[in-house]
């Protein structure tokens, strides 16, 4: 989901804009929203502060207050690091100016025809949707499985260990809500996995997202959907380090 800003001191551009982009959301069943239209800056920084979702910021850049789009722009970034940042504006000289204010702005719209906006505001909503689903397919990494016919994909996050079959050349990995054993070497699953994945002991390779607790004196992982997982005296330096980070 993408939370939509828009930062407008005309009321009759700010409901124009409201408009267009409410109706793209339904035309191209976008996951999306508005929550917030407003012609005062200090609003939306009080709103971001609270915010769930990645905003998406429509600002013009003279909003007539103390606090102009471009400043806007840079507290917002600073709140939002991630966020997407989109200026509308009559002020086509002030382009530039993004740069100087390092705000990584997605895109420049200058305020001509309405058939000119909204043809941009669309670029924009469909350009927004593609970099997040990227983004997000990056962080939300997965695991797959292939069993004969079956490919059986998991997200690294509901990963909670893995461990070595007692059946010669399989692996059990216990995921949040299911337990899939499968054939394969635990060196080569570790090979693939990402920095959430730990070698705890020559048997287990455990996701340190979901460790609920450590005893290293006991040399015990407790994982978080109540299961536990031993610690070898070789990699416990490892462990340690690792959860100190």
């Amino acid at each position: 989901m993408i939370d939509i800003y828009i930062c407008e001191d005309n009321q009759k551009q700010l409901h124009l804009f409201e408009k267009y982009i409410s109706n793209l959301i339904l035309i191209e069943n976008l996951d999306m929203k508005i929550v917030q239209a407003t012609s005062d800056p200090h609003e939306v920084l009080k709103k971001i502060l609270t915010a769930e979702h990645t905003g998406l910021f429509f600002l013009d850049i003279d909003l007539k207050s103390d606090v102009n789009g471009l400043t806007l722009a840079q507290r917002i970034r600073q709140i939002q690091p991630r966020c997407f940042i989109i200026f509308i504006t009559s002020h086509s000289e002030m382009s530039f100016l993004t740069f100087q204010y390092k705000v990584e702005a997605l895109d420049f719209i200058i305020k001509d025809t309405p058939e000119h906006i909204k043809s941009k505001i669309h670029e924009c909503l469909l350009d927004v949707e593609s970099k997040y689903t990227s983004l997000n397919n990056m962080v939300n990494r997965t695991f797959t499985i292939n069993q004969n016919d079956k490919h059986i994909t998991i997200d690294y996050n509901d990963i909670v260990f893995f461990e070595t079959s007692s059946n010669i050349h399989k692996i059990i990995l216990h995921a949040k809500k299911r337990v899939i054993e499968f054939s394969g070497q635990l060196k080569d699953v570790e090979q693939q996995l990402d920095y959430r994945f730990y070698r705890c002991h020559r048997s287990y390779l455990i996701n340190k997202d979901n460790i609920s607790e450590v005893d290293f004196n006991e040399l015990v992982v407790y994982m978080n959907n109540g299961e536990t997982c031993p610690v070898s005296v070789r990699l416990k330096k490892g462990l340690k380090k690792l959860m100190q980070s």
